[in-house]
């Protein structure tokens, strides 16, 4: 029997975050009990009228959350009735950088005022001997007594006193220097890394030294190319993971 999807057209979600949830719920009331068999993907496509691709990245999605586990020859088994502690941070564009800062709350145990060695000043994109200043933190999802990562941020030291106003850590650093400093972000780059995790982070996180982690470094740039702020995290990977979507976009033919 074909069954639509709630809500399809409310919301803007993607329908594949809808039939995530729907089969969620369906999990938890016990349509689906533990150690059973979801319906095929072809099942699925036609008991909910969707695409293979929209059965596949829901799918996916239940898996991140720890809720199936996928067998080679036998199926896709339910493996828990609740989301894991697990955190995934989604990213279509910078505006879900505002989003990640909602869900998640940072506190600052100290700043400082640093000369940039040879290899920060690589990281950094400066001259030896410049001086920055430095915020050392750990962030929390609202909730979570776990930490959710160890964060280092730098600002130029002419824009520092914007770190005075951090106050309960759900504002951006780059929002308090556009409000202090009438500075405005143009890009973010960001790069990901897989880490095993030294001793200093591992305490942090409440992990053993040389778990597997996330190593992400966000920089800020203002207009005309500076660096405005560059936050360092490193995440456990068993608390976090990260999740892309790029959308294309197709010219047709001109016709000549």
């Amino acid at each position: 029997m074909n069954q639509e999807l709630p809500s399809l057209l409310s919301g803007g979600q993607p329908r594949y975050l809808i039939l995530a949830q729907a089969l969620m719920e369906a999990i938890k009331a016990g349509r689906y009990p533990l150690n059973s068999l979801l319906p095929t993907e072809h099942e699925l496509c036609k008991q909910f009228n969707v695409s293979r691709h929209t059965v596949r990245e829901a799918i996916r999605r239940l898996n991140e959350l720890g809720l199936i586990s996928k067998q080679q020859g036998v199926g896709t088994r339910v493996k828990a009735t609740q989301p894991a502690s697990r955190y995934i941070q989604a990213s279509e564009g910078i505006s879900d950088l505002h989003q990640y800062v909602r869900d998640v709350r940072m506190e600052l145990s100290g700043t400082e005022e640093i000369s940039a060695d040879e290899e920060l000043a690589e990281l950094l994109e400066c001259k030896p001997g410049q001086v920055w200043v430095r915020a050392i933190g750990v962030r929390h999802r609202e909730g979570d007594s776990a930490p959710l990562a160890r964060t280092l941020v730098y600002v130029p030291r002419a824009y520092g006193a914007a770190l005075e106003g951090f106050g309960d850590g759900k504002t951006p650093i780059y929002e308090l220097l556009q409000r202090r400093f009438g500075l405005q972000m143009a890009e973010v780059r960001q790069t990901i890394s897989a880490v095993s995790l030294e001793p200093e982070s591992a305490r942090a996180l409440h992990v053993e030294p040389g778990s597997p982690g996330l190593h992400i470094v966000r920089k800020y740039y203002g207009g005309n190319d500076e660096l405005l702020e560059v936050a360092v995290n490193v995440h456990p990977g068993e608390r976090f993971s990260y999740s892309i979507t790029q959308r294309l976009i197709w010219q047709g033919s001109s016709g000549e």
